[in-house]
């Protein structure tokens, strides 16, 4: 392989991905699919480093591995680390804290490049807060800082023994450069299948895309494309990464086949800059203005991101245009670093004459990163925790009709409330996406005559705490049996995370109804859910409002066959949902907790819905708990000292243990288990308000 040289059509390329990048990222709508600039990045990697490595192992018969990592330690963490510095800083500042404490993680994974096994983590939490993070986009840095790590290690792992056969040696890469390729293609498209946002920070499923690069770097050693070959290649690859900019979106699985499409764009690309006669796409990379975005691009990635959270942070949600211009002033940070940090220290020969100092670099980087970490998360303010003998909670709201207006001492304290879950969780009673069947999860009284069975989905599992501390009281066996994104009316949904058709809810819902008529033979079923979903129907995904009506109607066949088997059964209906996450509010207010109440009517409507619906089935008691968590006009979102919801969907477990006076009042007594009357407290089924 010939000495690298300079390729300014590569640089024009990284213009290009940047570009398409800042334009999805800024909500411009026609470049929804933006973010497969990424995908171009992996490929250009992939390509480029490939060209370094095998070049080296040409000239030389061997690659120096400490040259190598201080030469990525030089060029890449002084960029990371002053925009870590500066995102703590204004974190500190900016942020809530309960925000900023995740910030503060976030900045040590940043760091220490394992962004994407953190957000690949979160994804698959179904209960893991949806915020943006000034530092979310450090996932892909990580990706490629992993490649760095592993890919010259396989280049003299195979080629050791291969060493000064020239042309044989290359063979012996490209084969296994394929089959790595192959490998993780074929990971790719499982994960993606399985869990598609854990797949989309995936180092193994992203894999092929850089040995993607890898591959061309091979085949492009001694060849050249053709004038009109490269002419086909250059209009190719510009259609093909156009196309995926405007046709992709949010539901487009990636990095599965789909990606396929920029990718393989970029390849072509990459492959028409050899023609001797470059064709028209590639000249254009060529100009002097596009190479300079493209000389940039690393900067302008790392900055963008923060600006725009930190913007949003301030003003609230930003509009297209709005987006645009943060974006834009993005670009003075990106070239001040550019000019003073990032050229300095890539034209320098630090790694040559250094090297070790270098390499001590990517010890101490990722130290200070942590550093700063720590430092962020021991500024932020945070209430004491309430004991729970001091938290009077859903009484309080009872007692003085009023929103409490400020708190000292919280239960639990916003930085703990996604913890904050409830017994049943941590036992591994709440099913997964793949489980079809459930764990014992008996609770209460284990041994008592009279059982009670809590179905439904993760918002039925959040009203556990009171249920056990009836079922202690009244001395019932209570039995869980809960799945996540699975309610019990028979309708097919999407899985939350994964946005796909949910067939193991499916067959769930068929073995806990089983499991009901056939083993448990209760005395009572209390049915619980989440009034939103998104539903299909015969292949067609349905509105919110569709869906909300097609969940009420569902409640039908389900509620009609509990009742043919057994005495009692409640639908406890849904708890009104925020509009916003309440701890993140309530970290920023504890002096003026007013500010984070939110209106009644719309957070109750599609729970009246349901509830309406259910309640339409004879002898089924709707038991409505809005009143416990609603004033006529608003929800608080901290009542007595305890704080409502653990995010923007589910109630707090310390909450909802505060429930069960009032809510052991609405559920019959149980004294005749046999009895076939429904025997309400309040004499009839009742469904909620939706005001």
């Amino acid at each position: 392989m010939s000495p690298q040289r300079f390729r300014p059509d590569v640089e024009g390329l990284r213009a290009l991905a940047i570009g398409i990048v800042l334009l999805a990222h800024a909500g411009v709508g026609f470049a929804g699919g933006g973010y497969v600039g990424v995908d171009v990045f992996f490929v250009i990697s992939g390509f480029l480093i490939t060209q370094l490595l095998v070049g080296e192992l040409d000239r030389r018969g061997r690659v120096s591995l400490a040259r190598f990592y201080a030469r990525r330690v030089k060029r890449l963490m002084p960029q990371v680390l002053t925009v870590i510095a500066v995102v703590a800083a204004v974190s500190s500042v900016l942020l809530s804290p309960a925000r900023a404490d995740v910030v503060a993680a976030d900045v040590m994974a940043a760091g220490g490049y394992v962004m994407n096994w953190r957000l690949s983590a979160g994804a698959v939490d179904y209960f893991a807060a949806n915020q943006d993070r000034p530092l979310d986009h450090f996932w892909s840095l990580a990706v490629e800082e992993q490649f760095y790590l592993v890919w010259p290690l396989v280049l003299l792992a195979v080629t050791w023994r291969l060493r000064g056969r020239g042309g044989g040696g290359h063979r012996a890469l490209a084969v296994a450069l394929g089959a790595i390729a192959v490998a993780s293609l074929l990971y790719a498209i499982q994960r993606v299948s399985a869990a598609p946002d854990q797949a989309y920070f995936s180092a193994p499923a992203r894999a092929w895309e850089l040995a993607l690069g890898g591959l061309l770097a091979l085949w492009l050693v001694d060849r050249r494309l053709g004038r009109r070959s490269a002419s086909a290649a250059a209009w190719t690859g510009v259609a093909a990464i156009g196309a995926a900019t405007v046709a992709f979106g949010d539901a487009t699985p990636l990095p599965g086949p789909a990606a396929l499409l920029p990718t393989l764009g970029a390849v072509a690309l990459l492959a028409a800059g050899t023609s001797a006669t470059p064709p028209r796409p590639t000249r254009a990379l060529t100009l002097r203005p596009v190479r300079f975005v493209g000389g940039v691009s690393y900067a302008w990635y790392v900055w963008h991101w923060p600006a725009l959270v930190f913007a949003a942070a301030a003003w609230g949600p930003l509009s297209t245009g709005e987006g645009v211009a943060v974006v834009l002033a993005s670009f003075l940070p990106t070239v001040v670093t550019h000019r003073w940090i990032e050229e300095p220290l890539r034209r320098s020969k630090l790694h040559l004459r250094r090297t070790r100092a270098t390499l001590a670099a990517a010890v101490v980087g990722p130290a200070l990163a942590v550093g700063a970490g720590v430092a962020l998360s021991a500024s932020i303010s945070s209430p004491p925790a309430l004991a729970a003998r001091d938290a009077e909670g859903a009484p309080q709201l009872a007692r003085t009709h009023a929103i409490q207006r400020a708190a000292v001492a919280l239960r639990p304290r916003p930085r703990d409330a996604s913890a904050d879950r409830g017994r049943p969780y941590f036992d591994g009673c709440l099913a997964g996406e793949r489980a079809t069947t459930s764990k014992p999860c008996v609770y209460g009284r284990r041994r008592a005559r009279t059982t009670v069975v809590l179905f439904g989905d993760s918002h039925a599992m959040q009203y556990f705490p009171a249920l056990q501390k009836i079922a202690l009281r009244r001395h019932w066996r209570l039995v869980e049996l809960t799945k996540g994104g699975c309610p019990p009316p028979r309708v097919r949904v999407l899985y939350t995370l994964s946005r796909r058709e949910y067939t193991q809810c499916d067959a769930w819902r068929e073995y806990a109804l089983r499991r009901i008529e056939r083993v448990e033979h209760p005395a009572l079923v209390i049915a619980a859910a989440s009034a939103h979903y998104a539903v299909v129907e015969r292949g067609r995904h349905l509105d919110h409002e569709a869906s909300a009506r097609a969940l009420a109607d569902g409640y039908a066949p389900t509620l009609r066959r509990l009742r043919a088997t057994v005495p009692h059964v409640a639908v406890l209906a849904d708890a009104p949902r925020p509009p916003f996450d309440i701890p993140d509010c309530v970290s920023g207010a504890m002096r003026h907790l007013a500010r984070c109440a939110f209106p009644r009517r719309a957070a109750v409507a599609d729970a009246a819905t349901v509830a309406a619906g259910a309640g339409r089935v004879p002898g089924v008691g709707v038991i409505d708990p809005t009143s416990r968590f609603c004033l006529p006009t608003l929800c608080p979102a901290v009542i007595g000292d305890v704080l409502v919801y653990r995010n923007s969907g589910h109630v707090s477990a310390s909450y909802i243990e505060t429930l069960a006076p009032g809510l052991s009042r609405r559920l019959p007594s149980l004294s005749a288990r046999a009895s076939g009357t429904p025997g309400w407290a309040s004499g009839r089924s009742r469904a909620p308000r939706g005001s």
